[in-house]
């Protein structure tokens, strides 16, 4: 029977769950402490659950949950709610993981990492937004001869054009360096995840990605943030990134579909520019999937 696991962090869906899914054959649960106001760590785009892997030595054949924190160092940090941490905790078999996801302004884990099923090896990756990756392509575009080339052509942030170009781009600085600090802190999720998941660099494919800083809040995505998307399946609902148009394509949407295709997958590009991205959100922020079911009894999995 699938059942709901609703946030303590009530927006504008609350009742939706218990009002129209709510049934003999559908259930709902929540766990909140009224005396504790929640926080943007408390939604549940910061709850995640990894795909069935083998991790220093331990097999967890329904995966792990992952959620997002503040850092180990910083007791001063947001957090889950601690009712709904221990909730999880409690489950016992998928063993949770605090990633650390308090440098980012909404503070979800899902606007920097996501797994997708996938040909070979362990039958799934782990994408994980880079900004290395961003540069990189960013600087063999520019060696191509399209510096001049516009991303986020015709768009708007907040009333001004937002079109800016490969090279001034790559001349900034200053963005260039809080990137440099934001993926430090990619890397420590990217070594945690390996090791409590049993990971290697095979695993793992890095998707171009941008932060910028929120006015001292922490980070959010420049543009699209290609890694919060959708998983259907094969099917992969991502976020349209309006990069350069080189060859008549864009060449973020190029290089994307090559990392993925080949893995069996199928990329789809939804433009949610106004819709999500400009509220700090992107596709995978405004959609939920009923999963089917795990066919043994989960049940009867030991801890």
């Amino acid at each position: 029977m699938p059942v709901v696991l609703d946030s303590p962090r009530d927006r504008g869906l609350q009742n939706f769950p218990k009002m129209q899914l709510l049934g003999k054959d559908f259930g709902y649960v929540t766990r909140f402490n009224p005396d504790k106001e929640p926080n943007s760590l408390d939604s549940f785009g910061n709850l995640e659950v990894s795909p069935p892997v083998t991790a220093n030595g331990k097999k967890y054949p329904l995966g792990r949950i992952l959620i997002g924190s503040t850092s180990p160092t910083n007791q001063y940090g947001r957090r889950m709610m601690k009712v709904v941490r221990s909730f999880l905790k409690a489950q016992r078999v998928q063993s949770p993981v605090e990633l650390y996801s308090d440098w980012l302004a909404v503070g979800h884990i899902d606007e920097f990492m996501t797994f997708i099923p996938a040909r070979g090896g362990k039958g799934f990756r782990l994408l994980l937004a880079s900004p290395d990756s961003f540069y990189a392509y960013l600087g063999w575009l520019q060696s191509q001869g399209h510096g001049s080339a516009s991303l986020f052509e015709g768009k708007e942030r907040y009333g001004t054009p937002a079109a800016v170009t490969v090279e001034e781009l790559l001349q900034d600085s200053k963005l260039r360096e809080e990137n440099q600090v934001f993926q430090d802190d990619i890397d420590w999720n990217r070594d945690k995840l390996k090791r409590e998941l049993g990971l290697t660099e095979g695993d793992i494919i890095d998707i171009p990605v941008l932060f910028k800083d929120e006015g001292g809040r922490g980070a959010g995505a420049f543009f699209p943030d290609m890694v919060n998307m959708i998983v259907l399946g094969r099917h992969l609902g991502i976020p349209k990134p309006f990069g350069p148009i080189v060859a008549g394509a864009c060449a973020f949407e190029s290089y994307v579909k090559s990392l993925l295709e080949p893995l069996g997958l199928s990329c789809n590009f939804i433009d949610d520019w106004s819709s999500y991205h400009l509220m700090m959100g992107e596709v995978h922020c405004g959609t939920n999937t009923l999963r089917k079911p795990f066919n043994y009894k989960w049940w009867h999995v030991e801890p």
